[in-house]
This record gives structure tokens, C-alpha cells and sequence, in this order.
């Protein structure tokens, strides 16, 4: 899709709009990104945090998974019988 054409498309679901929320979390959006232009999300952390961020993207995401035999056993206690 040409920019042009996106931009029409996007002006026109802004005017048929009339959701409040919607229209502030869009400028919020635009605020924010268009601040960040050429900026990495990670720029602000300190070399300790990009480590932890690093360490935790490499973990092993079934870690702390339970099978859902295991979580009703341990959720009993909560539920009704």
C-alpha cells in the first residue's frame, strides 16, 4: 500500500470514529513513536539490564509450566466442591 493511500485510509478512520479512548491511545501512539525515531527500545537501560534482558530471553520458555493435573492439585484449596 502507498503511503498516500495509507494515510487516506487511516484520516478516514479517525473522522469515523467517535471512541474516545481509541482516539487518545492513537495519539498517544504517534507521540510516542514519533519521538523514538531511530532509537532502540533497549537505549535506556544500563549494561546490568541488558544482561538480565538477554539471560531471560534465552531462557527456556516451558521453565515454569505445569501440566493441568499438577495446577488443579494445587489450586484445590481455592476452588468449590
Amino acid at each position: 500500500m502507498e503511503k498516500t493511500d495509507l494515510k487516506k485510509e487511516l484520516i478516514t478512520f479517525i473522522e469515523e470514529t467517535n471512541d474516545e479512548e481509541l482516539l487518545s491511545l492513537l495519539k498517544e501512539d504517534f507521540l510516542f513513536y514519533g519521538k523514538i525515531k531511530d532509537k532502540d527500545i533497549t537505549d535506556g537501560l544500563s549494561n546490568e539490564q541488558l544482561k538480565e534482558l538477554k539471560i531471560l530471553s534465552e531462557e527456556d520458555e516451558m521453565k515454569d509450566t505445569m501440566t493441568l493435573d499438577e495446577y488443579k492439585k494445587a489450586t484445590a484449596q481455592w476452588r468449590i466442591k
